[in-house]
């Protein structure tokens, strides 16, 4: 709560000397662009991970979906991408909740309980999937790796192989999940598109 204070406040002191970065005025057309910012670090952080991992369930020794990258090589960019998603999705949880927000698109009650349920599963598997992959190498003992860089894990006499087993269960089953309400996000997009709804002028930086 007090993280969401301090982000109000710099949003009025932003807004009273006219920058953009975040948005207090009523009903605005489109995201402020820190919402669109982090929106993007961390569309573009799940993608890699789906893309990385899919890629890894179908590299064999005699068959490689990127050359010159094996399954091992796959799974470390996994990781790395997972945890740009979970250092990129606090900030972007706290400025949804300070930032004022465009009005729904025009659509039937449906479609706005559809988005509504559809953004509140997204956040949820943003915060859940990078949360237990975290757990699953910390706890494990392996670490976590980061584009290069690698970051310790527990030590032997903290390592917990119970906690990692139920984080590697929980984080195969709900990111199934996940990638199935990713698409229907996919999906809700070409939807309004194919209404002639401004959908993208709403979230891309540069377009207000």
């Amino acid at each position: 709560m007090a993280a969401v204070v301090a982000v109000r406040a710099v949003s009025r002191l932003m807004e009273s000397r006219n920058l953009r970065f975040f948005s207090t005025s009523s009903l605005p057309e489109a995201y402020p662009l820190a919402m669109k910012l982090t929106h993007w670090a961390v569309g573009g952080g799940v993608i890699g991970c789906f893309g990385t991992v899919q890629a890894a369930m179908y590299t064999t020794k005699d068959y490689q979906p990127i050359p010159g990258m094996g399954k091992g090589e796959l799974m470390g960019l996994h990781k790395s991408f997972g945890l740009l998603v979970g250092a990129a999705v606090v900030p972007r949880v706290l400025l949804r909740l300070a930032s004022t927000l465009p009005p729904e698109l025009p659509g039937r009650a449906l479609e706005h309980i559809l988005a509504k349920a559809g953004h509140y599963a997204l956040y949820a598997g943003m915060l859940f999937m990078p949360a237990s992959g975290i757990a699953m190498g910390y706890y494990g003992g392996k670490g976590l790796p980061f584009f290069g860089y690698h970051i310790p894990g527990a030590t032997p006499d903290k390592k917990n192989p119970k906690i990692a087993g139920n984080a590697f269960k929980a984080h195969k089953l709900v990111g199934q999940g996940f990638e199935i309400v990713t698409l229907g996000h996919f999906g809700a997009v070409g939807w309004h598109m194919l209404k002639g709804q401004a959908i993208w002028r709403r979230i891309i930086p540069g377009m207000s």
